[in-house]
């Protein structure tokens, strides 16, 4: 199973994550960076549960597995970063 993470910035520091599977919101959470809201997502324990697709704003680093959320969130936030300043953040 492949979830969905959306991630938004509310103001510097609050960020906005939004779970998804399909068209349905399964839970939300607030966090403190985009690093940490990978790391929650990564750490859900649903049976099953491989990966997600991860967007920040606009921009999408793609279906990223279980193990490099939980393990390398830092890394993917960097490139979330900057895919969303190089087109138009």
């Amino acid at each position: 199973m492949i979830y969905t993470l959306h991630i938004d910035m509310q103001v510097s520091g609050v960020y906005t994550a939004r779970v998804l599977h399909g068209n349905v919101e399964l839970f939300d959470f607030e966090a403190s960076s985009i690093s940490v809201a990978i790391r929650g997502c990564g750490s859900h324990t649903a049976s099953g549960l491989e990966g997600a697709h991860i967007w920040y704003g606009h921009v999408c680093i793609g279906t990223t597995s279980l193990h490099a959320m939980r393990h390398d969130a830092e890394t993917l936030a960097q490139r979330l970063v900057g895919l969303h300043l190089q087109f138009g953040g």
